[in-house]
């Protein structure tokens, strides 16, 4: 009889443990998707996060509505975090530049006295801009249209421009038709239509195909160039991007972030890029589409004045007078100590010194004041250096002898000049 039992127990928990067995299978399998769907959300949600973060900054910074910018917004734009959790930028910003590493820094320009959400006060605009936070530094935000100038100097004839330029939230809505431009001109006028004008120029349609190239175009000048040279901006939108254009007379590099992207050796004809000029066509701002500049620098090639002595002579706008007097201006100091400098190292040396004026008042008054500021800068020289008074002679030619239009005033900076003669 116990066996009896026994065998109909076995019977009837044989299916029993199957039944079992296959629900606790299909609870174990349900689990185990349920796991999987777990995990693929998570490290989705981790990739989305990185994404997010390559173009907002870190995960502190949620990305912003749809809204024009305030003065308390603030750009957060290329920045991650190393292990440590300090923040790095993609930014590699030099004190002078690699290109003329010797060279005097003429002109900067960070926006340090400027408040935030206000437009500079050293600039002029034809349609307005604001000064943003980009990474915790002040930027020069543009506003659709906007036409950008700095009451600069007239600039050499070599340089290096290096700006930092800035964009955010470039998408491939509402950008058509939207580009940003640098002007090389020859008159600092707040006009991007100027007769005489050579300008590169990129569109800011991200993910389209317009921004593989880059437009060059001259106007007002004898031998026209207008092209497009190949390459990928795409690449450099939604984050920092150093820019370095180099002038050497006629000659125009451009760089972005060190990479050589136009070298045209007859660009700046005829006078070109005395003053620059920076220009935004389109974007939205109910978008928030941000286009900043920032960390703006100009850095003159530094001048071998012995080497150019040698070589029979030079000219330079760099000494200044007070108006219609023979005194010497204080910071023309530095530049007549390093000529100073150079004849008391070489003793051999002996020049002329030659004064020029521009058109302006009498042409007999023009003659001796060229005269007079000529033998200042001998006194100078003489008095700081202990040169021989018989190593430098002085003449004037007044205003006989132009080398620029003296109907505009930069003409007229151009022809009020000290040339030094080798004897």
């Amino acid at each position: 009889m116990k066996k009896i039992i026994l065998l109909m127990l076995i019977v009837f928990t044989i299916p029993c443990r199957a039944q079992l067995l296959k629900k606790l299978g299909k609870k174990a399998e349900q689990a185990a998707e349920r796991t999987v769907e777990r995990r693929v959300e998570k490290e989705a949600s981790k990739k989305t996060d990185q994404a997010l973060d390559s173009v907002f900054g870190t995960g502190e910074n949620k990305p912003k509505k749809e809204k024009s910018t305030k003065k308390e917004d603030v750009a957060n734009i290329g920045s991650n975090e190393n292990k440590s959790g300090s923040k790095k930028t993609n930014q590699d910003i030099v004190s002078r530049s690699s290109f003329f590493p010797n060279g005097d820094v003429i002109f900067e320009e960070t926006f340090k006295e400027d408040t935030q959400g206000n437009f500079p006060a050293n600039w002029e605009t034809n349609s307005g801009g604001e000064i943003i936070l980009v990474n915790g530094n002040k930027a020069l935000k543009l506003y659709p249209n906007s036409l950008c100038i700095t009451n600069m100097k007239l600039l050499p004839e070599n340089y290096a421009l290096d700006f930092d330029f800035i964009t955010g939230n470039l998408d491939y809505k509402e950008l058509s038709g939207s580009e940003f431009m640098v002007q090389f001109v020859k008159e600092n006028k707040l006009n991007k239509d100027l007769k005489q004008r050579a300008e590169f120029h990129f569109s800011l349609w991200q993910g389209s195909a317009l921004p593989r190239k880059i437009f060059v175009e001259n106007f007002g000048v004898a031998n026209k160039i207008k092209n497009s040279i190949d390459f990928d901006m795409n690449t450099k939108f939604n984050k920092s991007v150093h820019v370095t254009c180099v002038v050497n007379g006629k000659r125009l590099r451009v760089y972005m972030d060190n990479e050589k992207v136009i070298d045209l050796p007859s660009f700046l004809q005829d006078g070109l890029g005395r003053y620059i000029q920076f220009y935004l066509k389109g974007t939205k701002p109910q978008l928030n589409h941000i286009v900043a500049i920032s960390n703006i620098k100009i850095t003159e090639e530094g001048e071998d004045i012995r080497s150019l002595i040698l070589k029979g002579g030079f000219s330079t706008t760099k000494i200044l007078f007070d108006s219609g007097s023979d005194k010497i201006k204080n910071e023309s100091f530095s530049y007549l100590d390093k000529i100073g400098n150079v004849l008391k190292g070489d003793t051999s040396i002996k020049l002329k010194i030659i004064g020029h004026t521009d058109s302006d008042g009498d042409t007999k008054a023009n003659l001796g004041l060229s005269q007079k500021r000529a033998a200042s800068v001998k006194k100078y020289l003489l008095e700081h250096f202990k040169i021989a008074e018989a190593s430098i002679q002085t003449d004037g030619k007044g205003e006989s002898e132009p080398i620029a239009n003296n109907a505009t005033s930069e003409g007229k900076a151009q022809n009020r000049r000290v040339e030094f003669k080798k004897l």
